[in-house]
């Protein structure tokens, strides 16, 4: 790596993602926070599992809808002021929690959450696609999953402890939840306006040659995935967009509901654990989960591959949901939602590294953002299913049914690897093909 390259490219990383990466931990915080507030909440307002599924649910169908128009914006007006915008809104959104006094007041404002937030994480990625080279491009998404894990780990013994400990005014502790979560957001929405450049001509912290060199990179890299910038119509049309897609829906049921769920299903582990120290406990998964996405991610950019770097992943949370479902000992069942987590966190690094080698401009920002919609359904789909599920037959159905959804995952990874290893057949056959008719025309030429 050259003198250029090497500052440039570090320049990006210390600039860049310890920002991007709190951005999204405080994301996680307002996501989740739910989960604990369910632990108090639910009995205070009694809500069953199913009635708690579908709130947790709720959030993802105001993000469903707006998260593609949300991107289209995004790229249009630049992100600096979109994601402060994304920030501001659901931080004010996650505060008024605070007043609500019935079930539906809830369930409207994590709909209306869903809005506010929609668009965050693939702004972000679609962020990323603008400044780093493919090479580093793993790496900077797994930094961004070490924030969402450092917010699942430091929002758990908070949670935990507001939820003992604080009724000041005479209100129950997880109302006070959603106001300590809620702020930071608004804080970090107005110093996201004056600290994020948009694009590398707006860094002032890049040299001259350091510009001219991220510029000409990140063009050479389009240039020779023959990524061209393609129309909105068209950008809905990319099978390849849809079959990221398909595989992000069926990953996320499980990824999305292990994160929404997880506080319920560890203080079933044991008829002794306080709110408390399910809050401490809580803190275990995404420990662990921080230093594989970390190893995962770079692991994944020395080699290039992203396809195996998605499915061992996934069979490393199937591993841990097993234990977590079969075993009798609690803490053998704390291990494995440990090793679930650390194994659902791993697959995003190489999985999102993916869509910009597919599309680019515009296409990147909706292609992106339909991925990340399809998600936002399987979370809607997979919490309404849990709900019902746990409510019927119990946690470890539950369980169960995210080991399912987990191996269909890999079934569609695996035949989007088939599809390009022929494509790249077919491709080769061409350029053979190709040659030998030119070979052929020289020779004839010369025999002429």
């Amino acid at each position: 790596m050259d003198s250029v390259q090497k500052r440039t490219i570090s320049k990006l990383m210390w600039r860049l993602a310890p920002f991007t990466s709190l951005l999204y931990l405080i994301a996680l915080l307002d996501r989740v926070n739910i989960g604990y507030a369910g632990m108090q909440m639910n009995k205070e307002l009694g809500i069953g599992p199913a009635a708690f599924g579908a709130l947790a649910a709720a959030f993802f169908v105001g993000y469903f809808f707006f998260e593609v128009p949300s991107n289209m914006i995004l790229e249009r007006v630049g992100s600096r002021k979109w994601i402060a915008r994304i920030m501001v809104s659901w931080g004010i959104v996650t505060c008024l929690v605070f007043f609500a006094t019935k079930y539906w007041h809830i369930y409207v404002l994590r709909l209306l959450l869903g809005v506010m937030e929609a668009g965050i994480l693939p702004g972000l990625v679609f962020y990323f696609t603008l400044w780093f080279p493919t090479k580093q491009r793993a790496k900077v998404v797994a930094y961004l999953f070490v924030g969402s894990q450092l917010g699942m780990m430091l929002g758990s013994p908070l949670a935990g402890l507001i939820l003992d400990n604080i009724s000041w005014f005479g209100r129950s502790g997880w109302r006070w939840l959603f106001i300590f979560e809620g702020l930071p957001a608004i804080i970090m929405g107005i110093a996201t306006w004056f600290y994020l450049p948009d694009k590398p001509k707006d860094a002032k912290w890049l040299a001259v040659d350091e510009k001219q060199w991220l510029v000409n990179k990140l063009e050479t890299e389009r240039a020779l995935n023959k990524v061209e910038p393609i129309s909105i119509a068209k950008s809905f049309a990319n099978i390849k967009v849809w079959h990221l897609a398909a595989i992000y829906f069926c990953f996320q049921i499980a990824a999305q509901t292990i994160t929404f769920w997880m506080p319920l299903i560890i203080k079933g582990f044991s008829a002794t654990f306080t709110n408390t120290a399910v809050g401490f406990i809580g803190m275990l998964p995404p420990l662990f989960s921080i230093f594989f996405v970390i190893f995962w991610g770079a692991h994944s950019d020395r080699s290039g591959e992203r396809k195996f770097h998605m499915i061992i992943p996934i069979l490393v949370s199937i591993c841990g949901f097993l234990f977590a479902a079969f075993s009798k000992n609690p803490a053998t069942r704390v291990a494995g939602m440990i090793v679930a987590q650390a194994g659902t966190v791993g697959f995003f690094a190489p999985f999102w590294s993916l869509p910009s080698v597919y599309v680019t401009g515009m296409g990147a920002a909706i292609g992106i953002a339909i991925i990340n919609s399809c998600s936002s359904a399987s979370g809607f789909f997979g919490n309404m299913a849990v709900g019902r599920i746990t409510a019927a037959l119990g946690p470890n159905a539950a369980l169960v049914f995210m080991i399912i959804t987990s191996v269909i995952t890999i079934g569609l990874i695996l035949a989007m690897r088939l599809q390009d290893v022929a494509l790249q057949a077919d491709t080769k056959s061409q350029a053979d093909a190709s040659r030998v008719r030119l070979r052929e025309g020289q020779i004839a030429t010369m025999q002429e």
